[in-house]
């Protein structure tokens, strides 16, 4: 990664002869493993200037497999494009050169359990009073209050307590974890969206705030049909690969296999029925409209195998692709990312080095490509350069 000092290059974009979106704004990143890294590696896929800030142990995260060229892949991934400090924030003389940082910043990213930056002398407020236009992110487990705000969380607490683990799974089976630490990246997300409005908002105030994003509440805010079920008189279960609302709307078997097949509403049903010469479903009263299907499911799920049998999983695909009948195989994690589509659309992204990593989905013209994350302590020399720069605190 370039030393900032270098004009031509003085972030990751410019190497594509354009300015990367975010450019201009700096973001200190004090947080560690998952949510708050991701939040932060999604303004430096957008040019912002992200210094990454670890103690002189470095973060967990750096001890996490698999492993390329010795380094951390699930490390690297999070923390691409971004300079990387460390700081013992228990020294007096470490906080105040990170008050200088925080001084010549904008955004601030943590995810300490709330009360750890008050303890360390690094409280929001005290950030705030320093740089009253700075914005900070905290995001933790349950919120900066609450009755659970002290309250240690990871992405499988959080699911189990957003009622999301109820409804994942199949009927009458155990209560399942979504297959990634969705509990961490729907907050990383929010994070970031709070983050450039808050920024936005300044233009306007002249002054930052500090924002307070919660795994919990996240995961919550996304429960969609399923929290609005609940709220209007329903109790959501598990339902496996079905859809409650739609009808067909899952996986169901062929005769090799199982493909899945999405239908929601009446309009694309009777392309089915096209395909699979069933026209006698539009006149049966169980099947011919969606409401209908959702009060037969089993019935329907058997009518529909039964007109899939006698054909392979890559036949029925075929002959229902070319009726435009939304349907797909269920690929592996390694044929979704090694599909003609993937590479196609860039899906996987190779950094100077031969590194693999999973690429942004955002394309703007200020998108960056990725650079190889730091290093523990690869840019400490440049602190003092950062901390003799204009202070952004006026108004």
């Amino acid at each position: 990664m370039p030393p900032v000092s270098s004009p031509e290059t003085t972030s990751p974009a410019a190497g594509l002869g354009r300015p990367g979106s975010l450019e201009g704004l700096r973001v200190l990143d004090l947080s560690r493993v998952l949510a708050g890294p991701f939040c932060a590696m999604l303004l430096a896929d957008l040019g912002a200037e992200v210094i990454k800030v670890e103690s002189p142990d470095g973060d967990d995260s750096r001890h996490f497999g698999p492993w390329y060229n010795g380094e951390s892949a699930y490390y690297r991934l999070f923390n691409r494009s971004k300079y990387g400090v460390t700081m013992d924030l228990k020294l007096d003389g470490e906080r105040t050169r990170l008050l200088e940082l925080v001084r010549r910043s904008d955004v601030v990213i943590e995810n300490f359990r709330p009360g750890v930056m008050d303890r360390l002398g690094l409280s929001p407020e005290l950030l705030m009073k320093e740089n009253p236009r700075l914005v900070i992110v905290s995001i933790s487990g349950f919120g900066q209050d609450g009755p659970l705000q002290n309250a240690p969380a990871y992405d499988l607490i959080a699911q189990a307590m957003s009622g999301l683990m109820s409804i994942t799974g199949w009927p009458g089976g155990q209560p399942t974890r979504v297959g990634i630490s969705i509990g961490d990246v729907v907050p990383g997300l929010y994070g970031a969206i709070a983050a450039l409005a808050a920024i936005n908002e300044r233009h306007n105030t002249g002054r930052g705030q500090h924002i307070d994003v919660a795994m919990l509440d996240s995961l919550v805010s996304v429960l969609e049909s399923v929290g609005m079920r609940a709220l209007h008189g329903e109790e959501p279960v598990a339902c496996g690969n079905d859809h409650a609302m739609s009808t067909p709307f899952s996986t169901y078997q062929t005769g090799d296999g199982a493909i899945a097949i999405a239908i929601a509403g009446d309009r694309l049903f009777p392309r089915l029925t096209v395909a699979l010469n069933r026209s006698e479903w539009l006149a049966d009263e169980r099947f011919m409209e969606q409401t209908r299907r959702n009060e037969f499911p089993v019935e329907f799920r058997a009518a529909l195998e039964e007109a899939l049998s006698p054909f392979t999983a890559d036949e029925a695909i075929e002959l229902l692709a070319a009726h435009h009948v939304p349907v797909s195989k269920v690929y592996s994690v390694n044929q979704a990312l090694n599909s003609e589509h993937a590479a196609h659309r860039g899906a996987v992204a190779t950094e100077a080095d031969g590194f693999r990593t999973l690429a942004s989905p955002l394309r703007l013209t200020g998108s960056v490509a990725p650079s190889p994350a730091p290093t523990l302590g690869q840019h400490n020399a440049l602190i003092e350069e950062w901390v003799s720069g204009p202070e952004r605190t006026g108004h």
